[in-house]
């Protein structure tokens, strides 16, 4: 079924293109109007003015010239050629065809029936006047009829150009009749034009206050509830929705935004969830951080060493677990500066070296260049617990878990979802990003084939922990690194049963900001 294109649904373009064409027409329209009466009225008047113009030089010269050279083709016995080769004199016939197609002419331009009247009489008069002169021409040579010329000159010539002027002052009288009837012809177009005009003005006026008022208001009441729905959005509440029937455009924009506000809503709803996830997860880690073997063990220490009175190394031991336990809490920060893990995990090895200095030495080498950098907090001490516990300690003999870091470019993947978080952080001109990768090496006992794939799988958040909880430490770093970080950063294991392993902590290089 055809849609119809109703004026609510019409486009903001195809509305204001409306109204310029409701004021710019009838404009249009009236000066075109104007234009042509004026030119044809003008044309008119012109016409007239140079037809009584060469009509009234005929009035005040013709029967002068014409009477003139007759009179001195009588007198001198000349004929016409004569006359006009030794005196200079127009020839006669000349000066009546001359003016018979003047004349001839102002009949075809003329409009009044007066007018070609005394224009045909004139015509006729030229005719009899041309034969006169023809007849004095034909006798004027021969002797004995100088008197017989002179009697044609004043009955025939003299009589037929004065008979010729007056009938060239009626023309020009009848002629200037009708100058005065196109002079008020104009006048009277010219009322009507202004009357059309002002009559046309008052409606032109009135359309378009009718459509400014419907347009502006199809417009801004749009625009209006658009504003309203951008302001509940803007104040957290996404279920607003823009209820539009008017403007194409604005019908669509208000679409894109109910579109924007659902898509806001899921997008807040899913951080809500992450961040309740992320905190679940912190939560997780600092209770079992906080396990209360670790803090027995540690407080037996305490009193062993106080009974044998050591006192120096009750004091380090107190230090060292008062320094882990502030590192721990951070002051409800998720990011630390690097210094602040390092001093942490220092604290948590002083503190298990006490107890395993027989089984365990350790050695961080991290630059002081890149203490300053950004880390989630809580992510190296899992990652040293798991060396320790499942590492060391299943070895016979000692062993050393060591820290060190080195800088890495990796080639940023399109689908890590925290990673367009900070793109515009690290992303560099060949489409990758600069990582800090910090590692974790211990020569322990290693992992067998089936349980560094486990284990792998754990760190790559494709398999959850076991029952038991274990892998539980590294599944929570795993976790946290790859929803504030993307795909792109982790956990990466290495591991050969007997020899060790080596685990490698991928984040991005950012300085962190207090």
């Amino acid at each position: 079924m055809k849609k119809t294109l109703s004026f609510k649904t019409m486009s903001i373009r195809r509305k204001l293109a409306l109204l310029s064409t409701a004021i710019i027409l009838p404009f249009i329209s009236i000066t075109i109007l104007f234009i042509f009466n004026l030119n044809r009225l003008a044309a008119s008047y012109d016409l007239i003015v140079k037809n009584i113009t060469n009509a009234n030089e005929y009035n005040t010269v013709f029967k002068e010239k014409m009477d003139a050279v007759m009179y001195q083709m009588v007198a001198r016995s000349l004929s016409k050629e004569e006359v006009e080769e030794e005196l200079s004199m127009e020839n006669p016939d000349k000066l009546i065809e001359n003016a018979g197609e003047d004349f001839s002419r102002m009949r075809e331009l003329t409009g009044s029936g007066e007018a070609k009247g005394r224009i045909d009489s004139i015509l006729k008069l030229l005719n009899t006047l041309k034969r006169r002169a023809e007849e004095i021409n034909s006798t004027v040579k021969i002797s004995g009829h100088y008197d017989e010329n002179m009697m044609r000159l004043d009955t025939d010539i003299r009589i037929i150009t004065e008979l010729i002027q007056e009938r060239i002052s009626e023309y020009i009288y009848y002629e200037s009749s009708g100058m005065e009837k196109t002079r008020l012809e104009i006048d009277r177009q010219r009322y009507f034009i202004s009357n059309f005009a002002i009559a046309t003005l008052v409606a032109i006026t009135i359309l378009t206050i009718y459509l400014s008022v419907l347009i502006s208001g199809s417009i801004t009441a749009p625009i209006d509830e658009l504003c309203r729905v951008t302001e509940e959005v803007k104040n957290g509440n996404f279920e607003a929705r823009a209820g539009l029937e008017s403007g194409a455009e604005l019908i669509e924009l208000g679409n894109s935004l109910n579109s924007m506000a659902s898509q806001l809503g899921t997008l807040v709803d899913n951080i809500k969830k992450e961040q309740i996830n992320s905190r679940n997860l912190e939560l997780r880690l600092l209770q079992a951080q906080i396990n209360p073997h670790f803090l027995y063990n540690t407080l037996d220490n305490i009193l062993w060493l106080s009974e044998d009175d050591r006192k120096e190394d009750v004091a380090s031991l107190v230090t060292s677990l008062s320094r882990f336990f502030r590192t721990t809490l951070s002051g409800g920060r998720d990011y630390v500066p690097i210094r602040d893990e390092i001093s942490h995990i220092e604290a948590y090895l002083e503190i298990q070296q006490f107890r395993y200095r027989d089984i365990m030495d350790y050695e961080i080498s991290i630059p002081e260049k890149y203490m300053d950098y950004s880390i989630i907090k809580m992510t190296l001490q899992p990652v040293v617990e798991n060396a320790l516990y499942h590492g060391l300690k299943n070895k016979r003999g000692k062993g050393t878990i060591r820290i060190g870091v080195y800088e890495s470019t990796s080639e940023l993947t399109k689908s890590a979802e925290g990673a367009d978080i900070f793109h515009d952080i690290y992303k560099i001109e060949d489409g990758g990003f600069y990582q800090l990768v910090l590692t974790v090496t211990d020569d322990g006992i290693g992992m067998k084939e089936e349980e560094l794939l486990r284990i792998r799988r754990i760190a790559d958040c494709l398999e959850k922990p076991s029952i038991n909880n274990s892998g539980f430490g590294i599944s929570n770093v795993a976790e946290r690194l790859k929803l504030n970080y993307g795909v792109n950063c982790g956990l990466r294991y290495d591991s050969e049963y007997g020899k060790g392993t080596r685990v490698e902590i991928r984040i991005p290089r950012i300085l962190y900001e207090a």
